[in-house]
């Protein structure tokens, strides 16, 4: 019988972030949205994103929004007379600024493609400073809402608030341990310098991987398989059935490739019966969170001795050789889809 259930454990403690930081989070955002639910014609405010899915990693800052009634602002907007969102949300951003700046001095804004950025400037004693993405949304006559895209100075379909009701339904335990495979599968994408997915491409593929609760190195398996398969037939849809479907940031078979890869390095530790071999199998999974086995040759243990910079590390033509472990070699390949070279 292997360890897998408690590596992972261990990778799951050091990816968490303290209760302290997801605390300011979510302080922050709730005051951002008690100001912007003050705005004209404002209807409701919304949570979304990490902090609200409960699948934060490092990835702590806030996403939520302030949904404006249409009808109030008749000039903008498809179902209105089509005027871009950048005026109306340069206006939510003055509005909530100039009451914002009151209680903290230091707070600083800027808008993104979508959101009204606010950084409060005001470290944690663990170095972290969360923020707060705002997104000024307007009522859809099809329902769902607008979004501005302040980029392009249009407005796109997209539904935010059923994206977290589907993230936080019940049962308690499916949605538990769904959270948990998606905060390793984050991780695990964050390794590369390149990420092959965004967080909303992760979870969207992990509602439709996980269906039932089962032990996470199962669940966590389960999601690789589904998302390299569905990964190489097509983008994946949105889970609302609103937006376009999630682009990927690198191309979409190689982000496939990597799932793939990574689904089959996961399943020989699943098979394995050996705990150092299935140690070993994990470390090339989470090659910055799993250390190989003591003694281990294999490429997670190679990866290793490069990255902390082992003396005995030589460099030959077309490979790499560590005289500590008896002068084995191994070859040099370039990650899926990166411009990195990596050892894997």
């Amino acid at each position: 019988m292997n360890n897998i259930d408690e590596i992972l454990a261990d990778v799951q403690k050091k990816i968490a972030p303290t209760e302290a930081t997801l605390e300011a989070a979510r302080s922050r955002r709730d005051e951002v949205l008690s100001i912007a639910g003050r705005y004209v014609g404002a209807l409701r405010t919304y949570t979304a994103g990490s902090i609200a899915h409960r699948t934060a990693n490092d990835d702590t800052d806030a996403d939520c929004g302030v949904v404006l009634d249409r009808r109030s602002y008749r000039e903008v907007g498809p179902d209105g007379d089509g005027g871009a969102p950048n005026g109306i949300v340069d206006g939510v951003r003055s509005f909530i600024r100039d009451e914002l700046k009151e209680r903290h001095p230091s707070v600083a804004f800027r808008l993104t493609k979508r959101a009204i950025k606010v950084t409060y400037n005001e470290y944690l004693p663990d170095g972290s400073d969360p923020s707060v993405d705002l997104i000024v949304a307007l009522t859809r006559a099809a329902g769902a809402l607008w979004i501005p895209n302040l980029e392009r100075k249009r407005w796109d379909a997209s539904d935010p608030e059923y994206h977290t009701r589907l993230l936080t339904a019940d049962p308690a335990g499916l949605r538990r341990m769904r959270a948990k495979v998606i905060r390793l599968a984050k991780a695990w994408n964050k390794q590369y310098s390149q990420p092959g997915l965004c967080s909303f491409n992760i979870e969207a593929l992990a509602l439709e991987a996980i269906k039932e609760e089962v032990g996470i190195a199962d669940g966590l398996a389960t999601f690789f398989n589904y998302a390299a398969s569905d990964l190489a037939k097509r983008q994946t849809p949105d889970p609302a059935g609103v937006s376009d479907s999630i682009k990927t940031p690198i191309e979409r078979e190689a982000a496939a490739g990597r799932l793939s890869k990574t689904a089959e390095t996961l399943e020989t530790a699943l098979k394995s019966d050996d705990e150092n071999d299935a140690r070993d199998a994990l470390a090339n999974v989470y090659w910055v969170y799993v250390n190989p086995s003591p003694g281990s040759s294999s490429k997670a243990a190679f990866a290793k001795a490069i990255r902390e910079g082992n003396s005995a590390v030589r460099v030959i033509p077309r490979s790499i050789s560590i005289a500590g472990l008896g002068g084995a070699a191994l070859k040099t390949t370039r990650a899926y889809g990166g411009d990195n070279h990596e050892v894997r």
